[in-house]
Formats: C-alpha cells, structure tokens, sequence
C-alpha cells in the first residue's frame, strides 16, 4: 500500500489502495488534468454535497491521460502530476485522491462493470458530481445520464455540471495547452485560476522535467521557482523540444516547482 497525504488529502494508487470498508462518501471522477477553474466548480460542487450530507469526497482521477491509450492520437501534454492534482484537490477540500492506472483493460470496461468496482464496491459512493461532458466505460458509453441510472440501482446520486469559470465562460485543457503552444502563458492563467506550473529536477541550471509535460513554446518567459519554502523569481529559456534553462538566478541542485508568470506578476 502506498498511501500518502498531500495538503489534507490522502492520495491513493489503484483500488487496493482504498481501505476496506471506506464510505460512505461523496465522488467526483475525472482525469482533471490541470485542474483548470472548470475543475475547480465540479470539484466545489462535490465538496459542498459532501459536507450537506456528512460525507468526506473523494476525487477519482486517471493516469496516463486517457487519450494515450485509447481514441486517435492529440495533444494530451501533461498539465499536472497526479500529486499536483491531489495537492490543488485538497486545497479545495477533497478528503482523498483516487489515482486509477488507465490501461487498455480498464478503457475497455463496461460502464455497468465501472461503476460496480469502483464506485460501489471500493467507494461506496452516495452522490457522484462530474462534468457535464463526462463519458465512461468502453468507448465512451456511459454518460450523465447512464451514471443517474445505474445510481438509481446501487444508491447514489448523480449530477453533472458544467465546467464554466465564475464569469460564465467554459473552460478546457485544451484551451490551456493551446495556448502554451503559442507561448501565451497569460491565457493559460486565466484558463488556469493561477500560473501553469511545471515540476522536476534543476541541475547546472537546466530543469529537466518528466517526459510529455505540457512546457510553453519557445521563448523567454518570467518565472518563479520554489524549492521546499522558498520562493525565487528568475527568467527562464524554453528551447526547441522543451529544454528549460534558467537564465540566471539560484544555483544549486534539487527537486523544485517553477510557476510561469505572466508579465508584472511577480
């Protein structure tokens, strides 16, 4: 088992990770890549069911990205680790992290079959919140819908909402990747509720970071780099294939996190 806790939310691997006998509770699924500020609604919304009935929330998430192993091939670049995820997850309230393997045995489960392992029998969920465009199952399908039926037959609830921001405008992944490609870190802030962060291992002034993580196009960007509690602001140099070089600033080796900022954000 390995368990972790990040920010008051426990974080789990795969479904022997839960407890036994965990629930009842309220879930919200959904790959949350990013957790942009439509996330961040569906998330609230789930926490306030939660905590209306009594409930700790769970938030169930998958890694790879889905696109990676099933449907034709795009940009699924990643915009958060699943521990970035449970972080800004827990942030928001969520008690627990569900991180599910996505593989080609589970992309081809029934959403009949999904919703009896996970959600009843490894959860016990009493209400599931999700986006109003989520699908599940075997080529997508199950949906809103589907989900409100199959609670209606194990007992739970089940709403979607729409992934809007507080202004009412609908927000995406994709947006946010769309606009990194175009080094347009501003946009991806505004789609984002904060500054696109990106994790790894600085040595002699390069960062490297894991390989498919989502890095603005090349160019030089202002930035802000943290390692444990402190907190710098430097420029940095994204490169042709997503070498990040600081240019400049703190020397030293070490894991850190480094926020691209938008100009005057510092």
């Amino acid at each position: 088992m390995t368990v972790a806790t990040v920010t008051g939310a426990r974080l789990w691997h795969g479904l022997d990770d839960v407890p036994a006998g965990f629930g009842p509770c309220a879930v919200t699924i959904g790959v949350f890549d990013g957790v942009h500020r439509g996330h961040v609604r569906v998330i609230e919304r789930a926490v306030a069911v939660g905590l209306g009935r009594g409930l700790p929330t769970v938030l169930v998430t998958f890694d790879p990205h889905p696109a990676r192993v099933v449907g034709p091939p795009r940009d699924t670049a990643a915009l958060s680790t699943p521990g970035r995820r449970a972080e800004l997850a827990g942030e928001l309230g969520v008690d627990a992290v569900l991180v599910l393997p996505f593989t080609a045995e589970l992309a081809g489960t029934c959403p009949d079959d999904f919703v009896r392992r996970v959600l009843v029998d490894a959860l016990d969920a009493h209400a599931v919140i999700v986006g109003s465009d989520f699908r599940f199952g075997a080529r997508g399908a199950g949906d809103v819908a589907t989900l409100a039926e199959l609670g209606q037959r194990h007992g739970f609830t089940a709403d979607g909402v729409d992934l809007l921001s507080p202004e009412g405008v609908r927000c995406s992944s994709t947006q946010v990747r769309t606009c990194l490609a175009t080094g347009d870190v501003a946009g991806a802030a505004r789609v984002l509720g904060r500054p696109h962060r990106v994790e790894g291992r600085l040595a002699g002034g390069v960062l490297a970071v894991p390989p498919g993580t989502a890095v603005p196009a090349p160019g030089r960007y202002p930035a802000a780099i943290t390692r444990l509690d402190a907190r710098v602001c430097v420029e940095v140099v994204v490169g042709a294939g997503g070498a990040i070089r600081l240019a400049g600033g703190p020397a030293g080796d070490g894991v850190v996190s480094l926020d691209f900022l938008p100009e005057g954000a510092r």
